[in-house]
C-alpha cells in the first residue's frame, strides 16, 4: 500500500513534464514585434544598410513600410488585404483569357 503515493509522486512529476514539454515552445506572445511608431533613427539605419548592400532605399519608403508592416502585424490592414485579394481573383481569369486567346493568323 505505501508504493501507491510513490506512483502518485512519479505521476504527478511525468504529467507536469508532460505539459511543460507542450507548453514549452508555445508563442504566447507573436514572434512579431508589435506595430508601432517608428523613429527616424530606425529608418536612416536601415537605409544605410540598404545602401551599403548596394540597394539604396529612401528613408520616407522605409518608413511606410515599417508602418504598413506594424498594420499587418496588428490586424488592422486585414480587410483591405482580403478585398484586394479578392479583386485580384476576379481579375485572373480575365486576364488569362485575353492571354490564351488564338490570334488572328489571316
Amino acid at each position: 500500500m505505501p508504493f501507491y503515493f510513490f506512483f502518485g509522486i512519479v505521476g504527478l512529476v511525468a504529467g507536469g513534464l508532460i505539459v511543460w514539454f507542450l507548453l514549452a515552445e508555445h508563442p504566447f506572445e507573436s514572434l512579431e514585434t508589435p506595430g508601432g511608431p517608428v523613429d527616424s533613427a530606425e529608418a536612416s539605419l536601415l537605409a544605410k544598410e540598404m545602401a551599403d548592400d548596394g540597394r539604396p532605399i529612401n528613408e520616407d519608403t522605409i518608413t511606410r513600410l515599417l508602418q504598413l508592416h506594424g498594420a499587418y502585424v496588428d490586424g488592422k490592414i486585414n480587410d483591405s488585404l482580403a478585398a484586394a485579394e479578392a479583386a485580384r481573383l476576379e481579375a485572373e481569369p480575365a486576364r488569362q483569357a485575353t492571354e490564351t486567346a488564338p490570334e488572328d493568323a489571316s
